[in-house]
């Protein structure tokens, strides 16, 4: 007997042992009231002591319903009639903090009989972490999936735009009536427009990388204040504020378009008049989970109707929006959200109903200042020349202007539709090689990034530029060294310049 008290009396040191030290919170109920915890139980609670979880009635640490809307005592009675008749049942259920946030919990509940005394058994494990790692999951691959769609939008606008900038400069130098003039200025305006916002899907799609440089965040604020207070409401206060100026490595007009974004979310949000604030300041922290460090931390807040638990889940979703039919495109949040992400930030809301909304952007702070003095662009080179160009664009309308805006420039042209009728027509003139190949890059049969390997290959060290309104990783497995692009949409003078400069450089590219 004495043996088998010492193995019953070690037993339950082990299980002592497993209860304190589990890393998942373990509770207790006897009747309707805990009667003991572990460790794990306090923290995840975010309570004082195991006394205060004790003293708490487990109706206490639910919301009043569940994610799916039913009531939260109901639900519970369920799941508890279910343990009971079953021995043990699993489920997942969002629990209460002590501060008030909820957050998802998998339980176990497992009933123990001991005598008369029957028990529950409960074993909660915090989901918060795996389901926001699953979330960001999930979000990358629609903003993935609605990139690629993104980016081959742009593809085709910026082919549009090479035709509407290149007969746009015709116009200016063929036309001397003032009024046809205007109306040309007018078309470029659109055409410009219409190119910023194509830059902006592909920065979206991340397609292309962009024009980063360092910007003071609280100069760029002050800069677009002008802006902004176009895009509120005469009822709406404007509150632009910066403790610090910070360092960061954006694109300039991104930076602008977040703000504008999310300025105009919060105005449409507001419905009888109201206050709109952005901040800036620094902080030192680790966001969403971001390395510690420093960060400068864009915040935009108003006094609007908010957003439920559901619309805050679904905001950075690519085309969702909650205004009318006509309205609204889906497409802003989910661009803070890439842009944000690309530079390696963080974005969280804080929001709800009928108490407004606070955006909040994290930007990892540079380590460089921006320059107050940046380095003049190269020199304009002599634009005319008689050297021997092959285009090879397979879109005929930008190929004939292409071609046409070269040999007014003194150049001999020859047009190839694809990769494969370039390299015919470069075979065919032998060992009187073309002085330098302008080549788009996708083209069906053969693209210009094969047709310029199968000329190396056949001992060809061509100058090329290439020109594309794709991405750098088609060019990247190229060649050795940098590739020359030139990207879509171009002007006919910036056309003119690159083809100057790379027929001035050293053969191989």
């Amino acid at each position: 007997m004495g043996a088998d008290r010492a193995d019953a009396d070690s037993g339950v040191d082990r299980y002592q042992q497993l209860f304190e030290h589990s890393a998942d919170a373990i509770l207790i109920i006897e009747g309707e009231k805990f009667v003991d915890c572990n460790e794990a139980a306090v923290a995840m609670l975010r309570c004082s002591n195991r006394a205060e979880v004790l003293e708490t009635h487990p109706s206490e640490l639910s919301p009043p319903t569940q994610p799916d809307g039913r009531s939260s005592f109901e639900k519970a009675n369920e799941m508890m009639a279910l343990a009971r008749a079953k021995g043990s049942h699993r489920f997942v259920w969002h629990h209460l903090r002590r501060d008030g946030e909820a957050f998802p919990v998998e339980v176990l509940l497992t009933t123990v009989q001991s005598g008369a005394t029957h028990s529950m058994h409960v074993v909660w494990r915090d989901l918060s972490e795996r389901w926001y790692l699953e979330e960001q999951l999930r979000q990358s691959q629609k903003m993935q999936a609605v990139g690629e769609l993104a980016g081959g939008i742009a593809h085709d606008f910026n082919n549009l735009l090479v035709i509407i900038f290149g007969h746009c400069s015709s116009l200016e130098r063929l036309s001397h009536d003032a009024e046809a003039l205007q109306s040309v200025s007018q078309i470029r305006g659109a055409g410009d427009r219409a190119a910023a916002l194509v830059r902006q899907l592909m920065s979206f799609s991340r397609a292309r990388p962009t024009a980063t440089q360092v910007i003071h965040f609280g100069q760029a604020l002050d800069s677009l204040r002008p802006l902004l207070e176009r895009v509120v409401r005469e009822n709406i206060v404007l509150d632009t504020s910066w403790d610090e100026d910070p360092p960061v490595l954006l694109d300039p007009s991104q930076f602008d378009q977040l703000v504008i974004n999310l300025v105009s979310n919060a105005r449409d949000a507001i419905r009888e008049g109201g206050t709109i604030r952005v901040s800036i300041s620094v902080v030192s922290a680790s966001p969403g989970g971001l390395p510690p460090g420093d960060y400068a931390h864009l915040s935009v807040t108003d006094d609007g109707e908010g957003m439920d638990a559901a619309t805050q889940r679904r905001a950075f979703d690519p085309l969702y929006t909650t205004k009318p039919a006509g309205e609204g495109t889906g497409f802003g949040l989910a661009m803070v959200y890439g842009a944000v992400i690309q530079c390696g930030g963080h974005v969280c809301i804080e929001s709800e109903l009928g108490r407004g909304t606070t955006m909040n952007l994290y930007f990892p702070v540079s380590e460089r200042a921006a320059s107050a003095h940046p380095e003049p662009g190269p020199e304009v080179p002599e634009l005319y020349g008689d050297e021997s160009i092959l285009v090879v664009e397979d879109d005929p309308a930008i190929a004939a202007l292409v071609t046409r805006e070269l040999s007014l420039l003194g150049y001999q042209v020859e047009v190839a539709r694809n990769g494969q009728e370039g390299l015919d027509r470069a075979e065919v003139r032998g060992d009187d090689a073309f002085d330098l190949i302008v080549s788009d890059v996708l083209m069906p049969v053969l693209g210009g990034g094969e047709m310029v390997e199968e000329l190396v290959a056949k001992g060809g060290a061509p100058r090329v530029l290439f020109i594309s309104g794709y991405t750098d990783r088609e060019l990247t497995k190229l060649q050795d060294g940098p590739v020359d692009l030139l990207r879509k949409p171009f002007t006919p003078q910036e056309l003119a310049i690159r083809v100057r400069r790379a027929l001035d450089r050293p053969t191989k590219c």
